[in-house]
């Protein structure tokens, strides 16, 4: 006689069923721990009000990035109650290195790269009819390794509307990506000419090729690279008050963050208070070719009291200094802010002198260790604008100046080139930065 086969037991089918949800948690982990991710700093603070020992993390929205590593910098303050926020769950925070004693984050950040006419017309190529915008970048791509890098872009990226000083094809996206830019600063005086259509043409053609676009979205998620929780904040003070009236008047007030310093300190304690270890603000303004002025000292103050790791500025086009901001925390011991007011033109075709042609780039190092995340390397490379004339039209390089002259650089190029690193040079003399 046939037995009768039995069904599975309601005991079985609790097992499985807690097994599943283990197993998915277990990868769920897995991936957290190979990789970045962005923290929703909305969702983290209702998951911060959970009772000590609860694990639940539904509350919070962890985002694994694109193909390109997301990340934000900054070094957290020593000292200062605010270098001590609450913490989220532990499973949502990445871990460091394979191998590493401590985490350690490398982030990179480049000057103004505005892509202007006699730019963008050397990158067009009769016999495909087509834009090449990748070689411009190539000899920087080595030094932008880093787990974090970003450039301040003053252009709209689109293929809508007709191209001319400020806008260019969509295509001039890969500019940043073929060098393994990870970010693309995108707020500048001219940003909304296009209005909402332009800003989101923008966003989409950087977005298409991995790069994220602090200032052209509303601050408010920190970002985890190699187990450190950091917040970049992104605000534009030179766009013109009657612009900032059309952009409200459209209900697109916040899609461009001003820099206003009420707001930039709200937003580091909120960011404080839903984990951030670490903080950088990355700031549009100054005047193009001014030197730095009082009101942009006051607002830097103000920003490293607000609790403040990093400061880096663009605008004024030309390099300027580097320093560190003594500020006293709210339990009255001193914290320094590194503060750069601008790195100068990474790209641009304006070579009316010296100042114009030399850039250069900062390269910071945050490590984790029992006091938190401490900023503990400063360096910069110093980059030259490389123009040449081949086949009758004029390319463009962006070289490092200490690195090895490239193959074709005249005699005259290089002198041009050493009096565009002395330029830099001179800026960062006395300061806090070391050449790389």
């Amino acid at each position: 006689m046939k037995r009768k086969r039995r069904g599975v037991s309601f005991g079985t089918t609790v097992m499985l069923v807690l097994l599943v949800i283990t197993l998915g948690g277990s990868v769920f982990v897995i991936l957290r721990l190979a990789g970045n991710g962005s923290i929703d700093l909305a969702r983290v603070a209702g998951a911060l009000q959970m009772e000590k020992g609860d694990q639940k993390i539904e509350n919070i929205r962890i985002q694994q990035d694109s193909a390109a590593q997301s990340g934000g910098p900054g070094a957290a303050s020593q000292g200062a109650a605010a270098s001590q926020p609450a913490q989220p769950p532990a499973s949502a925070v990445s871990s460091g290195r394979d191998g590493a004693e401590n985490p350690r984050a490398v982030l990179t950040f480049g000057g103004t790269t505005a892509i202007e006419t006699e730019v963008r017309r050397s990158c067009y190529f009769n016999d495909t009819k087509k834009y090449d915008f990748t070689d411009m970048f190539q000899p920087l791509r080595e030094v932008f390794q880093a787990d974090w890098s970003c450039v301040f872009l003053e252009n709209i990226l689109s293929d809508e509307y007709k191209v001319n000083a400020t806008i260019v094809p969509a295509s001039a996206a890969a500019l940043m990506s073929s060098a393994g830019i990870k970010a693309a600063f995108g707020g500048f005086s001219g940003i909304y000419d296009k209005g909402q259509a332009g800003l989101a043409s923008t966003r989409q053609a950087l977005e298409s090729q991995g790069i994220l676009t602090p200032g052209l979205e509303a601050n408010g998620e920190l970002t985890v690279l190699n187990g450190i929780r950091f917040y970049i904040g992104a605000y534009t003070g030179t766009i013109s008050s009657s612009v900032r009236k059309s952009m409200a008047k459209n209900g697109d007030d916040t899609a461009v963050p001003a820099a206003d310093p009420a707001t930039i300190q709200r937003d580091i304690q909120n960011a404080r208070a839903g984990g951030a270890e670490a903080v950088i603000i990355l700031i549009q303004w100054g005047k193009d070719g001014k030197n730095v002025d009082k009101t942009q000292r006051q607002t830097a103050q103000l920003i490293a009291e607000a609790g403040a790791d990093v400061i880096i500025g663009s605008g004024s086009r030309i390099p300027q200094a580097a320093e560190m901001i003594s500020v006293t925390g709210t339990d009255r011991r001193q914290r320094q802010t590194l503060c750069v007011y601008s790195l100068g033109t990474l790209l641009s075709g304006n070579r009316n002198n010296a100042k114009r042609l030399g850039s250069y780039l900062l390269h910071v190092t945050f490590e984790k260790g029992q006091a938190g995340a401490v900023l503990t390397e400063m360096s910069y490379t110093p980059v030259y604008i490389w123009r040449y004339k081949q086949d009758g039209k004029f390319n463009y390089r962006c070289v490092p100046v200490n690195g090895k002259a490239p193959d074709g650089m005249d005699s005259e190029q290089m002198k041009t080139m050493e009096k565009a690193g002395n330029a830099v040079a001179d800026v960062l003399t006395g300061s806090p930065l070391t050449i790389r």
